[in-house]
């Protein structure tokens, strides 16, 4: 399977397209850890076209997506990432059940990104969720992101305030059931 070039082929990459590719990728794991390898590829659109695609076959197969989360993760090491390529890689993250080895590395490039008012909405709002799950393994986190969601997210954007509500919604059922 040629997944560059078919990513590359149309001149605009239509949903229906993307799907059945992601289909395909998702039916074979050496084209998975293809697909993957693509995001990080020096040529913007091939990696933002593979980032979109890649989203979509890691929710067919999230049991390979865990497999190979180092590999997702160390996407975010990259300079100048494509903003679509960002976007992704963390929406790919707060989809899956994050393994305890990434936390450190998962927080530092999410605090950064929630800080950053400059970021888009969907990139802060993703990293606030990835947050929100570290935070329920790891609960020192916690009171610093509830005053990043405080100072950063009081007045912000829609999308911001839903995130920040629904972190702070988890963090309350967690503790509920914990009996803290």
């Amino acid at each position: 399977m040629q997944i560059a070039k078919t990513l590359l082929a149309p001149v605009h990459l239509q949903k229906p397209e993307m799907e059945q590719l992601a289909r395909q990728v998702s039916a074979e794991a050496d084209a998975f850890a293809s697909l993957l390898a693509l995001m990080g590829s020096e040529e913007p659109e091939l990696a933002a076209r593979a980032a979109w695609c890649f989203s979509h076959a890691a929710k067919l197969r999230p049991d390979w997506t865990r497999e190979h989360q180092k590999a997702v993760v160390d996407i975010l090491e990259k300079p100048a990432l494509p903003k679509g390529v960002l976007r992704n890689t963390l929406r790919i993250l707060r989809d899956t059940q994050l393994h305890p080895d990434r936390f450190d590395k998962l927080a530092y490039h999410c605090f950064n990104f929630v800080e950053d008012p400059a970021q888009p909405v969907a990139i802060r709002a993703f990293a606030l969720h990835i947050l929100g799950q570290i935070g329920c393994h790891i609960a020192d986190i916690r009171p610093e992101v509830k005053a990043i969601i405080e100072y950063h997210f009081a007045g912000g954007a829609p999308g911001l305030k839903s995130s920040a509500k629904a972190v702070l919604r988890l963090w309350r059922k967690m503790e509920a059931q914990s009996g803290r």
